[in-house]
């Protein structure tokens, strides 16, 4: 019964085509074709320097320097957020443009102290705990004073996650060990690699909250080995 059914849905669909095809060609030979809009020479030779300049010249570079290093972390509602705002606006006034800033309504997050350890683990020495190096992402619920101490869940997707049970990862601390694709990336493909492993990252908090657990983790995202762990926003 399969086969048929799929052979009237794709003579269907070729059908749909020829008539919008048919149509689009008959409404063609009514409306003539615009000849392509002709710009100033001036223009075209001023849009071909700019472009130049902004491939060869370093002033984009050095802007995003200064705001991720004397600047530094933006997040809404931040002193670094406005400071970026007023930066900006400064520098585009020196270009020559009419700037006009306007209020507008943010959410704004505080950062507090992180602090992991790992108090139980196998072959632990006697009397020992081992330090984490971690960070908060933007957005997320904190802790109670007290922290939070449960078993830790290691998972390497999402469907492991999902298949573990929510009786398995109630009351637990989920870890997703998705890692980046250090290799996937050298080949050229680092946009993929990326998106595969920070959606974790984005989207890990919600899923293990889902599942009953009280805190998640996630692995750095990133080809680089960084000394801090780079932080950044759920969604």
């Amino acid at each position: 019964m399969r086969f048929p059914i799929a052979a009237l849905f794709l003579v269907a669909t070729l059908a749909i085509a020829q008539t919008q095809n048919a149509t689009k060609s008959s409404y063609e030979k009514d409306e003539p074709t615009k000849p392509a809009k002709q710009y100033p020479p001036q223009l075209v030779n001023d849009l071909i320097a700019l472009r130049e300049a902004a491939l060869e010249d370093e002033y984009a570079y050095r802007q995003v320097a200064h705001l991720t290093e004397n600047i530094g972390p933006r997040p809404s509602g931040s002193p670094q957020a406005q400071a970026a705002v007023d930066y900006v606006a400064a520098e585009l006034r020196k270009l020559g443009l009419e700037v006009r800033l306007e209020e507008a309504r943010v959410p704004h997050w505080n950062r507090g102290m992180e602090t992991a350890e790992l108090v139980e683990f196998p072959g632990q020495a006697s009397a020992t705990k081992q330090k984490i190096v971690l960070t908060a992402l933007g957005g997320s619920t904190p802790t109670s004073a007290e922290g939070s101490t449960a078993d830790l869940v290691v998972v390497n997707s999402f469907d492991e996650l999902r298949g573990l049970g929510r009786q398995r990862v109630a009351g637990k601390i989920v870890l997703f060990n998705t890692r980046f694709d250090k290799e996937k990336a050298a080949a050229g493909f680092a946009s993929e690699a990326y998106g595969e492993a920070v959606v974790y990252r984005a989207k890990g908090a919600k899923a293990a909250a889902l599942m009953g657990a009280v805190a998640s983790l996630v692995r750095s995202v990133g080809g680089a080995d960084y000394r801090l762990p780079p932080a950044r926003t759920l969604i």
